[in-house]
C-alpha cells in the first residue's frame, strides 16, 4: 500500500511542478501548409499561369478554321472569267457577296488587304490614274467611274486640264489630287493606270527634261541598287518606280500606257510585239521615246522580279474629244488648219501610214 500511494504522490508532484520555460518563444502550432500551385488542382494551376499558351491554340484553332472552312466554301470555287484573264480592261460585274451575314464576315476577312480569291473580283474598286486631266486619262476616269470603281486623280497639269474632269466634281467617288508623280504617294488602291507623260511632241520638245524625269531620273543613271535577292539592277525611273512601289506595297494591278514610239523611225510595217525597233537615242524627240522604252523595262524587272501583276499597252495615234487642237499631231493638225481653211500640211510624199484609233474605243 505504501508503494502504491508513493507513486501517486510522484505522478502527483510531476504533474503540478513542471516548470515553464520562459526563455523559449510562444511557438503556434505548425500546420501543414501546402505550396500554392499543388498538383492536386492542375487545372487551375495551367489556365492561372499557362495562358499564353492557350492563347497560341486558339489562334491556331481560328487559323485552321477559317482556313478550312473558306477553302472549302462553294462560293470561292475557281470560276472561268474570260473578263479576269483578260487583265484590267474588264468591265463585266463583280461577284456580289452573299448575302448570309456569317459568310459575308467570312469573305471580307478573306479580302482584307486587297488580296481577291480567284474567281472572285470585287465589284467596286479603288483605282488611281496619274495624268487622269490629260487627253486619254480624262476618257479612262470616265469610263471607270461610270463601271462604278472609285478613282483618285494625281496630276500636276503640266499637259492635263481641270476642265476635263470638272463634271466629276461633286461625285464621292472621284477625288482630285494635283500631285507630280516624280515624288512618291502612299494611296491604299487595287488598281494603277499610269498615264503621266507628256505624249504631244509640242510639250516634250518644249520641255524634254520634264518628259524624261517622269520616268528616267535627271541624267541617265543616278545610282544603281543591286538588289542581291531578285539579281538584277534597278535604273531609277522615277514616274513609273513609284507608282511601281505602290503596287508592290498595296498588292495592286499596274498598267503601264507606253507609246508606239518605243519601235522609233520602224523598218517594218506593221510592227509586231516582238519587234525591237529602229531607235535613235539622241535624237529631239528621244526623251519621250527612251523614256518609255526604260519604263517598260523597269515595269517588265518588278514583274518578272518582284512578282506584280502588269500589263504594257502601247497606244498607238488617239484621237477624239478634249483633244488638245495644236499638239502638234497629224489629225489636230489637219482638223486645226481645216477649222482655219488652211491648206493641209503634208510631209514628204504623203505616203505615210499611220494606226489611228478613236479615244473611247481605246478605254472601253
Amino acid at each position: 500500500m505504501a508503494s502504491s500511494s508513493d507513486n501517486l504522490s510522484l505522478v502527483h508532484r510531476t504533474h503540478h511542478n513542471q516548470q515553464i520555460d520562459q526563455s523559449q518563444p510562444f511557438l503556434e502550432p505548425q500546420t501543414n501548409h501546402k505550396p500554392p500551385h499543388s498538383s492536386t488542382n492542375p487545372i487551375r494551376y495551367m489556365l492561372r499561369e499557362q495562358r499564353f499558351i492557350f492563347v497560341l491554340i486558339g489562334v491556331a484553332i481560328a487559323v485552321f478554321f477559317f482556313t478550312t472552312f473558306l477553302a472549302s466554301n462553294p462560293l470561292l470555287e475557281s470560276v472561268h472569267d474570260p473578263g479576269l484573264e483578260s487583265g484590267l480592261g474588264s468591265d463585266r460585274p463583280g461577284i456580289d457577296l452573299p448575302a448570309n451575314p456569317t459568310r459575308r464576315v467570312l469573305l471580307e476577312t478573306w479580302n482584307v488587304g486587297g488580296k481577291v480569291p480567284l474567281g472572285v473580283r470585287k465589284k467596286n474598286m479603288r483605282i488611281v490614274v496619274t495624268g487622269g486631266a490629260g487627253f486619254v486619262g480624262s476618257h479612262l476616269v470616265d469610263r471607270l467611274i461610270a463601271r462604278g470603281d472609285s478613282v483618285i486623280v494625281l496630276d500636276n497639269f503640266f499637259t492635263g486640264r481641270k476642265e476635263n474632269l470638272a463634271h466629276h466634281f461633286g461625285n464621292p467617288k472621284f477625288e482630285l489630287i494635283r500631285h507630280d508623280v516624280v515624288e512618291p504617294i502612299l494611296l491604299e488602291v487595287d488598281q494603277i493606270y499610269h498615264l503621266a507623260c507628256p505624249a504631244s511632241p509640242v510639250h516634250y520638245k518644249f520641255n524634254p527634261v520634264k518628259t524624261i524625269i517622269s520616268f528616267l531620273l535627271l541624267f541617265l543613271f543616278l545610282f544603281l541598287v543591286l538588289i542581291r535577292m531578285l539579281g538584277f539592277h534597278k535604273t531609277n525611273v522615277v514616274g513609273t518606280l513609284n507608282m511601281l512601289g505602290l503596287a508592290k506595297r498595296v498588292g495592286a494591278r499596274f498598267l503601264l500606257t507606253s507609246t508606239s514610239e518605243v519601235y522609233g523611225d520602224p523598218l517594218q510595217h506593221p510592227q509586231v510585239e516582238s519587234y525591237w525597233g529602229n531607235v535613235n537615242p539622241i535624237g529631239v524627240r528621244s526623251c519621250y521615246d527612251e523614256g518609255k522604252r526604260t519604263a517598260e523595262t523597269l515595269t517588265m524587272d518588278y514583274h518578272r522580279g518582284l512578282g506584280i501583276e502588269v500589263r504594257i499597252a502601247r497606244i498607238f495615234n488617239t484621237y477624239g474629244p478634249r483633244m488638245c487642237i495644236d499638239d502638234g499631231r497629224v489629225v489636230s493638225n489637219f482638223v486645226a488648219q481645216a477649222l482655219r481653211k488652211e491648206p493641209l500640211t503634208v510631209y514628204g510624199d504623203g505616203k505615210q501610214t499611220r494606226s489611228f484609233q478613236y479615244v473611247s474605243d481605246l478605254v472601253l
